[in-house]
């Protein structure tokens, strides 16, 4: 699209595709929504908009990123990127930001159709969000929310080797819920065996997101490898 450049950027990893979605994968990416993300009960979200009818989650798929992508800003911007796996739709990552050119701290989330979760695609999913938000952008530092209920989110911080940033007390569906904040600084993220990720399309963005030069090339591809172990106390 022309006048939408961001439907150019792309990031690609080992087995996933990432990229804003056009019609037809939107609609794909509601259905697998209304399949089911979150187990009957649990608390994966600070709001409860997979919590409906299946009707009701996918037109608050759809509705979510019209908002996104109407009330973009530069200093205000929400990226919303379907993930594909062998070019079927399987979720979404996020990525966003208030003030960033000011602030320097991004905000990701993600999620996965149930019946896809537990193949290692949270993680490399996180990683292109990661690598966007530093190399990209040049973020110095990078938030994410774990809720008690959502244990393979709180595996893929932990791969990353996310730190705690504090606990705020959340009402969900008229229920207290703690939603524990970890922090990925730029500092740690660069000092791990990152894993690869390919961006294509940013140049063309770039402007969109508040930032005018690129601190370091955005489609290097870096080491393949984990996170150094953490030593200390358990987090």
């Amino acid at each position: 699209m022309r006048h939408w450049p961001l439907t150019r950027l792309t990031l690609t990893t080992p087995d996933l595709v990432l990229r804003v979605p056009d019609d037809d994968q939107l609609d794909e990416l509601a259905q697998v929504a209304a399949d089911g993300i979150v187990p009957p009960g649990a608390v994966y979200f600070p709001h409860p908009w997979a919590s409906g009818t299946a009707d009701q989650t996918a037109r608050n798929v759809l509705q979510n990123h019209w908002w996104a992508r109407g009330d973009w800003h530069e200093n205000n911007w929400r990226l919303l990127l379907a993930v594909l796996h062998d070019g079927r739709v399987i979720g979404q990552q996020n990525l966003s930001a208030r003030d960033f050119r000011v602030t320097r701290e991004a905000r990701t989330g993600f999620w996965l159709g149930r019946h896809l979760q537990g193949h290692g695609f949270g993680t490399q999913m996180r990683a292109a969000a990661l690598h966007l938000a530093f190399a990209g952008l040049g973020a110095e530092r990078v938030i994410s929310t774990v809720f008690a209920d959502n244990a393979a989110s709180r595996r893929v911080s932990e791969k990353f080797g996310y730190e705690s940033n504090g606990v705020r007390r959340l009402a969900v569906d008229h229920h207290l819920v703690e939603a524990h904040d970890v922090v990925l600084t730029s500092e740690r993220w660069h000092g791990q065996d990152r894993r690869p990720t390919r961006v294509e399309g940013f140049d063309e963005c770039r402007h969109m997101f508040g930032v005018p030069t690129a601190p370091e090339p955005v489609d290097a591809v870096p080491r393949v490898g984990t996170a150094k172990p953490r030593h200390g106390r358990n987090r």
